[in-house]
């Protein structure tokens, strides 16, 4: 047998669930990455969570599956900093001993943890019993944001910063904004060991045809509004109380054309349903709840703007997928933000914070139809260049690692 082959992984992960938005809601990245490591006949261990009920999403991939007990998620309900300081000492703490008898167990080739938590763990075994490891990070939250101050840097990111210091063989961190690569070179990470790739897109989404009257009927939608979206798990940092905000400062005759829909579901579900009462937006402002991921293209081709006020990024995955779709993107300019929404050709940029701006952004895009459908097409002929699907995102991710177990064995 060729040991630099890849033919069995061990994955480590903290999430017990493959949705993260309720079953079938979220994007399904982790669903498509073990379901092309079995389709690329590479034998699939899962440690993760013990999921609450009898029910456990991954059941639908061919993998094997162990369990520890859920230490991260009731870690999570403690006040920000808190629990991230626990979870990076307590976590390690409980999988690291299963884990490596796993490992020794199932002898496999490449050890790889999804998120920073996983980076102790994964690295001390690893090392240990002289197996290659590897991380994926699904983002780096604020350690890109070189802007901050020292001590802002380090309260925001001192759980990734630990982390950081156990090594691995390779990091892949996936492209979504918040500025992973050029974070992890500034943590020391040699840039060879890191890998860059954009988020996975289901391309045929443009081709996708739907009756727009009907699609809107169906989510309870105005059938002759113009539409403003935004989906995005409803939490602080996404900040989409500003948009309730933008939206009250519109004129009488913008606000009489246009109503906003607010998709996803969260903690500041019930805050935003006060703002938008205590703004006597209720007439404008409709919230759908949380979207089974088979209907989001549906919804975002019934709608004709797109806008995101994420703090972090608003290069996610909503704001991507909408301009795959066709729709002109208003977005805060945080981070990585215009690396995709290019002011002018597939959206608006407001500067960070700035609601007053974001109202006029809005009612230019909401007046000009020959300005909105200009960059509307603009978006769709990006998008269609730029990203990339699922099955060559997941090919290119399989073959870094197989990469990485062939370098460690020569």
């Amino acid at each position: 047998m060729n040991d630099k082959v890849l033919k069995k992984i061990l994955i480590l992960s903290i999430w017990e669930n493959l949705w993260s938005l309720g079953k079938g809601c979220g994007v399904p990245d982790e669903l498509h990455f073990s379901s092309g490591l079995t389709s690329d006949a590479i034998e699939t261990f899962l440690l993760k969570p013990k999921p609450p009920g009898q029910t456990d999403d991954h059941d639908k991939i061919d993998i094997t599956k162990y369990y520890y007990p859920n230490t991260v998620s009731p870690l999570e309900k403690l006040p920000g900093p808190i629990g991230r300081f626990i979870i990076s000492f307590y976590f390690p703490y409980k999988v690291t001993h299963k884990l490596k008898s796993l490992a020794a167990m199932i002898k496999p080739d490449l050890i790889l943890g999804l998120s920073h938590h996983s980076i102790k763990p994964v690295s001390v075994v690893g090392r240990e019993l002289g197996i290659p490891s590897a991380v994926k990070l699904f983002g780096v939250m604020w350690l890109g944001r070189d802007e901050f101050s020292p001590l802002k840097y380090f309260y925001s990111n001192f759980d990734q910063i630990y982390s950081l210091r156990y090594p691995v063989d390779h990091y892949i961190v996936l492209n979504d904004g918040t500025l992973g690569k050029k974070a992890l070179i500034a943590r020391g990470i040699p840039e060879d060991k890191i890998s860059f790739p954009q988020n996975g897109m289901n391309m045929n989404w443009p081709e996708i045809k739907i009756d727009r009257k009907e699609i809107r009927r169906s989510f309870g939608l105005p059938e002759n509004d113009i539409l403003v979206v935004t989906l995005s798990r409803f939490i602080k940092l996404k900040r989409t109380d500003h948009i309730l905000k933008a939206a009250a400062r519109l004129n009488r005759e913008t606000l009489r054309k246009v109503s906003f829909v607010l998709a996803g579901d969260g903690s500041r579900m019930k805050h935003l349903v006060r703002k938008t009462k205590s703004l006597g937006l209720e007439q404008k402002v409709h919230f759908t709840g949380s979207i089974s991921y088979d209907k989001v293209p549906e919804l975002l081709k019934a709608c004709d703007i797109f806008v995101g006020t994420s703090k972090l990024t608003n290069m996610a995955m909503p704001a991507c997928e909408a301009m795959l779709c066709g729709l002109p993107v208003i977005a805060y300019d945080t981070a990585g933000t215009s690396e995709v929404v290019r002011d002018g050709e597939t959206g608006l940029l407001v500067e960070n914070s700035d609601i007053g701006a974001l109202a006029r952004k809005l009612s230019l895009l909401i007046n000009d139809n020959i300005l909105r459908k200009g960059i509307a097409e603009g978006a769709a002929v990006f998008g269609k260049k730029y990203f990339v699907d699922w099955k060559r995102r997941v090919k290119d991710e399989i073959a870094v690692l197989k990469e990485v177990v062939a370098d460690y064995r020569s």
